[in-house]
């Protein structure tokens, strides 16, 4: 069976108000990792100026020392950045996220000594899905 290194990945831009996520956005990623559910490999912060500047910022920039290593630091590039933040309020800011998904470094590896790939892939985030099965459900 073929082994891959690295499972697929996921880019996140997550949105928030004012200049940074909380605290709480960290540690939830942290448990994440802890969990064996994900690895981040990079980690930007953007946040737009109530002007509307665009400032990005490493995870390195945000947390004095001891802040935790990346496998891939710099995977997602300027252009990804730029792309995921251009819809950035004023006065707003963005986690943007590389995550590898772990859970699913197996099922890529079989997919592929199948001769599968994946053709498409479409997410639904968690909110939608609620409130969809709290109306629709039995």
């Amino acid at each position: 069976m073929t082994t891959f290194d690295y499972g697929p990945i996921e880019f996140y831009a997550i949105a928030f108000e004012g200049d940074r996520p909380g605290p709480a956005v960290l540690q939830a990623i942290d448990d994440l990792v802890a969990s064996g559910t994900v690895n981040v490999l990079d980690l930007v912060f953007a946040r737009r100026s109530p002007q509307g500047e665009l400032e990005v910022l490493e995870l390195s920039d945000t947390i004095d020392d001891g802040a935790p290593s990346l496998d891939l630091a710099g995977l997602a590039g300027q252009d990804d950045i730029l792309f995921l933040a251009e819809s950035l309020e004023p006065g707003s800011s963005a986690a943007i996220l590389v995550i590898e998904l772990l859970w699913a470094k197996a099922f890529a590896s079989a997919l592929y000594d199948a001769g599968g790939a994946v053709i498409a892939r479409e997410g639904i985030p968690a909110p939608i899905v609620n409130a969809f099965l709290a109306e629709n459900a039995d």
